[in-house]
């Protein structure tokens, strides 16, 4: 069945990722900038023009390349990430193996997932991703499912960590997040039942055990 979930908004367009990437990069680089600047400012015949500018648009034209590249992958991310959140499905997925890579981006691990994805209509595959995990979610991989939205044409697919941070609450219990508060929690999980990215099964659990908190 589609996740239907119309209060997902549209991703950012290529231009609205672009600007601001390219504004950091140059503000990291700015030293092309000033090179360019500079060397474009000086007499033809100063012995510093012949240097600093081309240097300064080398680096200028990396920095744009290299703001270009970010923000291709970041739009890219978003519209598949839209399209699974609108188009998508539910599906299951079996924690085969993860570890961590002692890599940190952001200062949240990054972490070598292998799952088993199944779900109804859909043929069971094995799928392996490299990903950044915030160190809140990470003990949801111990707990041997996590809900997943998958495309079933392309079999791309992504881990719902929302909905599995509502259906696996004690999972979290030792993790530096504060507890929220039950009215919020039944909410978020009437919400996600609503949506379809729970089962029957898994709101009646989860709400079972919110309700054994109080």
């Amino acid at each position: 069945m589609s996740v239907p979930a119309p209060d997902v908004p549209p991703p950012r367009s290529f231009a609205r990722n672009l600007v601001p990437t390219l504004a950091f990069v140059l503000l990291a680089g700015i030293v092309g900038p000033i090179f360019l600047v500079v060397g474009l400012s000086l007499p033809a015949d100063d012995p510093n023009a012949a240097w600093l500018l081309p240097v300064g648009i080398a680096i200028t034209v990396v920095d744009v390349l290299v703001a270009v590249m970010v923000a291709h992958h970041r739009t890219d991310r978003q519209r598949r990430t839209w399209e699974l959140r609108t188009r998508g499905r539910r599906a299951r997925g079996r924690v085969l193996s993860f570890e961590q890579t002692n890599v940190r981006i952001n200062d949240q691990p990054q972490v070598v997932i292998r799952l088993l994805i199944e779900g109804d209509d859909i043929a069971p595959f094995e799928a392996q991703a490299r990903t950044v995990v915030r160190d809140v979610h990470v003990p949801l991989l111990h707990t041997g499912v996590l809900p997943v939205l998958i495309d079933p044409e392309t079999d791309a697919w992504e881990i719902d960590w929302e909905a599995a941070q509502v259906v696996s609450p004690t999972a979290l219990a030792g993790s530096a997040e504060p507890e929220r508060p039950a009215a919020e929690r039944l909410a978020e999980l009437d919400d996600l039942l609503r949506r379809d990215l729970v089962s029957r099964e898994e709101y009646d659990a989860a709400r079972a055990r919110i309700l054994e908190d109080l």
